[in-house]
């Protein structure tokens, strides 16, 4: 009898051990165990949920910067990364995990839901002077955070309040006089509805209506309804590509053609998909707008080795958040090296120092690690432009207006300069 529990013990071992039992394989990726020495990210992104789609887009732009980061890596210490997802259990635990459980020394993509876990985070920061926090996701936090060594956080684009007034000054460009403006209620895309508000009043638009609507609905045609009944010529809307692509194409079955302008997460595939391109072609203008890339050296290299690469697939090289990862990351690892390790206090001046000069231009991370161990001084230009920061670690960028052709083609069709949207949100 114990000679069979044995066995059967170590067959149930064995079986574990090939199929994954007991673990979540949507929870994290990438987190093999790290080389003594190493350098860990914890990537807060998406596998589940209603954003889940982003997951393997996300996770290989990440990879796809640590590839070039790993030839030199900072201090010789090699880069790992753990994909931890958070659509399952948010944000908040998540980071919680890579924190204490992990000890990474980076904790990539602090975003919407920062606020909720803050103070933790900071008495943590106070503590032992650390995790490191570089941000694509910052913009969906309040500006007046980071930046500074008991908050160091570094945003790879600018806020999404920018983003929000972007979609109004292409409504009008498109002729709008009067618009409505509807997100879904989660903190980053109200965040977006508000400064497209305030945008289109600056701009001298009448702001119709305001609408707010829950993600994931099955039907979307209550809300699209509300703004047909105020009729006005531009739809501005802030949700995920799924989401988005239901409201337009509920929009056009109800027989409205409309001026619509939609952000970034309009420019996944998931959106042409879900619209059709018959809805689309049924409207005056959809467009979106998104962080974009600035042509020059830092672009021409980039673009090249993304459409080399066996990320490729992912999506086009142009996609705002993939230029966000690589540029952040770039910038964040360059810094370490700078700082001579991973101590808050000298990563933030370093943040700084490699992003905003005065120092040799640099346009890839190669050429910034050369310089760095040469003894030089550095100023990083990459394929989203300057890096330059404010106090809080806010960065400028320039903005795209994007549209698809088909349902596998995004066009970027315009730009709308950053200062454009300064003097717009400045009124």
């Amino acid at each position: 009898m114990k000679k069979s529990l044995i066995l059967l013990l170590a067959m149930v071992l064995v079986f574990s051990a090939f199929t994954g039992c007991g673990s979540d394989p949507a929870a994290e990726t990438g987190n093999e165990e790290a080389p003594a020495g190493a350098l860990k990210i914890g990537h807060l992104s998406y596998h589940t949920g209603p954003f889940g789609h982003v997951g393997p887009m996300f996770d290989g732009a990440a990879n796809f910067a640590l590839d070039f980061i790993n030839e030199a890596p900072p201090l010789d210490r090699e880069v790992t990364i753990i994909h931890q997802d958070i659509g399952t259990i948010g944000e908040g635990q998540a980071a919680r995990k890579l924190v204490d459980s992990e000890k990474v020394d980076v904790l990539l993509n602090v975003a919407g839901e920062y606020m909720s876990y803050r103070d933790w985070l900071l008495e943590v920061e106070a503590e032992i002077g650390g995790p490191l926090l570089p941000s694509v996701h910052g913009g969906s936090i309040d500006m007046a955070y980071g930046g500074v060594v008991t908050e160091p956080i570094f945003r790879g684009a600018p806020m999404d309040t920018d983003q929000g007034a972007a979609t109004a000054i292409e409504a009008q460009k498109q002729g709008a006089k009067t618009v409505v403006v509807m997100a879904v209620e989660n903190d980053g895309m109200q965040m977006q509805q508000e400064a497209a508000v305030k945008a289109s009043k600056a701009l001298g638009m009448e702001v119709l209506g305001e609408l707010d609507f829950q993600p994931e609905q099955t039907s979307y045609r209550s809300v699209v309804s509300q703004a047909q009944a105020l009729n006005p010529d531009a739809l501005l809307i802030f949700c995920a590509a799924e989401d988005g692509g239901t409201v337009v194409k509920n929009a056009a079955e109800m027989g409205m053609s409309s001026i619509i302008v939609g952000a970034t997460d309009w420019m996944f595939v998931e959106f042409p998909k879900t619209a059709t391109m018959d809805a689309l072609n049924k409207h005056k203008y959809v467009g979106a707008v998104g962080f974009t890339y600035q042509e020059g050296p830092a672009w021409d290299f980039y673009k090249a080795a993304w459409d080399a690469s066996e990320y490729a697939e992912l999506n086009d090289a142009s996609n705002s958040y993939t230029l966000q990862y690589y540029d952040l990351l770039n910038v964040a690892m360059l810094a370490i090296e700078q700082a001579g390790g991973t101590d808050v206090a000298a990563w933030v001046d370093a943040m700084y120092d490699v992003s905003m000069g005065p120092g040799k231009k640099v346009y890839t991370y190669a050429e910034g690690i050369e310089a760095l161990r040469n003894g030089e001084a550095i100023d990083y230009d990459g394929v989203t432009g300057a890096f330059n920061y404010t106090p809080t670690g806010v960065v400028g960028g320039l903005f795209g207006v994007f549209q698809w052709t088909d349902a596998d083609t995004l066009e970027r069709t315009s730009l709308i300069e950053g200062q454009t949207i300064l003097d717009v949100t400045s009124k």
